[in-house]
């Protein structure tokens, strides 16, 4: 299986914001926001706190797609 985090991108670009500003406002390092940029899986917390950001729900970030 692998994730996508394109909506999570569309989000940013709706609301203006920077990938530097999404780090800061969810508490993200720059290794996970690396691993986002690659659409690797991140631990949940930080799925959580990028909702919090968005007041959002987490597939509202992402999408699992099954390898077939």
């Amino acid at each position: 299986m692998k994730v996508r985090y394109d909506k999570l991108w569309h989000l940013m670009k709706d609301n203006k914001m920077k990938k530097t500003d999404l780090a800061k406002a969810a508490g993200i390092s720059s290794y996970t926001m690396t691993k986002l940029n690659q659409d690797r899986p991140v631990n949940m917390e930080v799925m959580i706190n990028l909702c919090k950001v968005f007041h959002c729900d987490i597939g509202d970030l992402m999408e699992v797609i099954e390898e077939g």
